[in-house]
């Protein structure tokens, strides 16, 4: 593209892995055009935003109103049941979301996981420029440098806003990534009624079930306001650990054939370009995973128990695993930082609450969420006796300090 002088829309559209229109590619050619002036950040977000909203609403329509009543009372008879297996609550009113709005409310979450990737990716390649170039040519690295960080933030951005537009086309839930996109739960109606129309359990008491397992996971994160951060801050710590392998950028250049630019959007998504973990980094990968798995198994756990009035719910939690095995959970996490949500380690999660909310009263079950410290470790996961014998140990402790200052 450079050697021709020439920038081709169709050819860059390709590059960036993206299907755009023309009103958007011109939006690109104006942000090429400013690579230039003034850094537009690590990201440029209006464009990735423009991007997933062009893809979102290109098959977009109203789902049937008939579903849009249903998913009212499932809603509301979902919350009476969960109330009585759990304290957690969350008192928003549900949201019906169409898949435009789904990626308004998923953008700014993305933004606060994916900015450290693309902030060490563009200091790298910065950097690499500055050790690299020819003495003779230093007094050009500035200008240089700084169309490397702009062409970086339209690239990331055409990458990623493809990346979340394909999401919304799938996705049934605010919570379906792991993390809320906002204080409501909600389904993306179009999907959800696709997702039903599929299946061959009984779809009003499937529609129940995901209502369950939507207020379940959303009531966890509203009455535990520090696990949301918590998650955030050890995803972005991790991302801002990756670095760009210099080294590999010229071989991996031979691999990219010039009259297929899919073969460079390939190179990137291979992860090639980034050099292997620390052993730091995946100590981090191993605690995001861990918190995830809790949370998931947590949700999994009390579904179950609340559905239990559902003749199928063992079938309906099964259908809703084989949809997470290829889900939302998945592909954003494995494009964002490599990590693979381990389904094992889910189910064993699943478990331990079960043995958990069997062995201990409501509250003191619930109560294991109210600090990060209280959480069970890896190996009470496999062995949840021990995380019993933890909690009632740290009972009879207390008893026995108490009885020691009366005495």
């Amino acid at each position: 593209m450079f050697e021709s002088g020439q920038l081709n829309p169709e050819e860059l559209a390709k590059v960036a892995g993206a299907s755009m229109s023309p009103q958007l590619m011109g939006q690109l050619f104006e942000q090429v055009r400013a690579m230039m002036s003034d850094s537009t950040g690590p990201v440029n977000w209006e464009l990735a935003t423009k991007t997933a909203t062009d893809l979102a609403t290109k098959e977009q329509r109203e789902a049937s109103s008939n579903l849009t009543g249903e998913l009212q009372k499932a809603f509301e008879m979902a919350a009476l049941w969960l109330s009585e297996v759990t304290e957690f609550a969350n008192s928003e009113t549900p949201k019906q979301l169409t898949r435009k709005l789904w990626v308004q409310d998923s953008i700014p979450l993305f933004r606060e996981l994916a900015e450290p990737v693309a902030t060490s990716m563009s200091k790298a390649l910065s950097e690499n420029l500055r050790g690299t170039v020819p003495e003779e040519l230093a007094g050009m690295i500035g200008p240089a440098s700084k169309f490397l960080q702009n062409a970086g933030a339209v690239m990331f951005a055409a990458q990623l806003g493809q990346a979340v537009g394909k999401l919304s086309q799938n996705v049934l839930s605010s919570t379906e990534i792991g993390l809320p996109l906002s204080s409501r739960p909600g389904f993306v109606t179009q999907n959800l009624e696709a997702f039903l129309s599929e299946l061959e359990v009984q779809k009003s008491e499937m529609l129940i079930f995901l209502c369950i397992r939507e207020l379940a996971t959303s009531a966890l994160y509203a009455s535990n306001r520090w696990l949301r951060e918590q998650l955030i801050t050890q995803v972005r710590e991790f991302a801002a650990g990756l670095r760009v392998d210099l080294s590999s950028i010229q071989e991996l250049a031979a691999q990219v054939d010039p009259s297929d630019p899919s073969t460079f959007q390939s190179v990137i998504e291979s992860g090639a370009l980034i050099t292997p973990r620390t052993q730091e980094q995946e100590t981090a990968l191993e605690r995001i995973e861990l918190l995830l798995a809790l949370v998931e198994g947590w949700a999994d756990a009390v579904s179950l128990q609340a559905a239990s009035r559902l003749p199928s719910h063992g079938a309906l939690m099964e259908v809703l695993r084989r949809h997470q095995a290829v889900g939302a959970a998945q592909k954003t996490f494995a494009t964002l930082l490599g990590l693979e949500l381990k389904p094992r380690l889910q189910r064993e999660s699943m478990a331990m609450w079960q043995q958990v909310r069997l062995s201990l009263p409501l509250a003191k079950a619930d109560s294991l969420w109210s600090h990060p410290d209280q959480l069970p470790n890896a190996q009470e996961i496999q062995n949840p006796e021990l995380l019993i014998s933890r909690i009632n140990g740290s009972d009879d402790d207390l008893d026995q300090e108490l009885r020691n200052l009366l005495g």
